[in-house]
């Protein structure tokens, strides 16, 4: 972004959780680094690059549409969904998707429809509209399966049989069938839109088909060949969303061992994530297997952030579970110490005391 290269940027598909800033920034004292907008970000933060991207970004009339897109992408990811919608040109949330170009690229869409669901009055709205639109013959093929791979998964998980639902399904399926004409660079469309399928098929019980359209997408991501850093590092991100969501495919039959086999791939792929290692414990937790997940926890503790408060906890659970009780109540207590506002912890060490 900074070097205005932008062309050569790969597709990141996943948008961090919202909440990710906010907790980071509490977990390490600093309430000052919590604020809306990108330029308010405390000096002391700041690098020269950040400098370079903020004094690129506040003047979205300087840059490129392209420019303005992946600029929009980026301040989503970093947790600035204002200064996003002014770079995509949201000028109104409740614009809904109408609000679009009609030449919007699908990673850009997916972007778009992030922003609108966070700065929306009713996010459910933006769903709806989205899966309205996957059946919308005006649209790009890639965008209406774009459109499809971000409205299903959240439309199923809420139990909503609606009409436009199964249509998105039905429309996603038959478009699946056959080869689709698309670049390489675009084939992850496919992917996330096979994980999106399988995401709604475990709602609706469907394991047959969870496990199908998993291995579709494990199939097509297998023939990816990164040719470059940057290529590698989206790939790893997109290959770290693949054994996640076969984790939880597993879990959702009871295969625990399943589910361990797929989620012990994620530390290989990103061992200084914390929510990698946090995935893998709990998996091993539900199987039973305490001694591994009690490491896995503690690989946590040294990254630092909100996270260690979460695996400060399962560390104390799981001494507790093994008549530690020393080691339960001093974990119990540093949870506590770093998020004091969580119940389950203070039951615990009033039980220890």
């Amino acid at each position: 972004m900074a070097r205005r290269d932008v062309e050569a940027l790969p597709v990141f598909g996943e948008i961090p959780p919202r909440q990710l800033r906010l907790l980071t920034a509490a977990s390490w004292g600093r309430a000052d680094a919590v604020g809306r907008e990108f330029s308010h970000l405390p000096s002391d933060l700041t690098t020269e690059l950040w400098r370079q991207v903020h004094e690129l970004s506040a003047r979205p009339e300087d840059l490129t549409p392209i420019e303005r897109d992946v600029a929009g992408m980026l301040m989503l990811r970093l947790d600035y969904p204002q200064r996003a919608a002014r770079l995509l040109g949201i000028t109104d949330a409740q614009m809904g998707i109408s609000s679009f170009p009609q030449d919007v690229r699908p990673e850009h869409v997916l972007t778009r429809l992030a922003v609108l669901t966070q700065l929306h009055p009713k996010p459910a709205q933006v769903v709806s509209q989205a899966l309205r639109a996957v059946s919308d013959p005006r649209l790009s093929v890639l965008t209406r399966l774009a459109l499809a791979s971000f409205a299903i998964p959240l439309q199923a998980s809420h139990g909503s049989g609606s009409t436009a639902l199964h249509q998105a399904i039905a429309l996603a399926e038959q478009a699946l069938t056959h080869p689709l004409d698309m670049d390489p660079e675009h084939r992850w469309v496919e992917r996330k839109l096979l994980r999106s399928l399988s995401d709604a098929a475990i709602f609706r019980g469907e394991a047959a088909a969870t496990t199908d359209y998993l291995d579709r997408a494990a199939l097509s991501l297998i023939e990816v060949q990164p040719e470059s850093a940057l290529l590698q590092l989206a790939w790893d991100e997109e290959v770290f969303s693949a054994f996640q969501a076969q984790g939880r495919a597993c879990r959702s039959i009871n295969d625990t061992e399943g589910a361990v086999t797929a989620t012990s791939r994620l530390p290989g792929i990103s061992p200084y994530d914390a929510d990698a290692w946090r995935i893998y414990g709990y998996t091993l937790l539900a199987a039973g297997r305490l001694d591994e997940s009690l490491h896995a926890y503690e690989q946590m503790l040294p990254l630092g952030g909100h996270s260690v408060a979460a695996a400060a906890f399962h560390l104390g659970w799981i001494h507790e579970k093994r008549g530690d009780r020393k080691r339960a109540q001093d974990s119990y207590a540093f949870s506590d110490a770093i998020d004091p506002t969580v119940p389950a912890v203070n039951e615990r060490l009033s039980s220890l005391q």
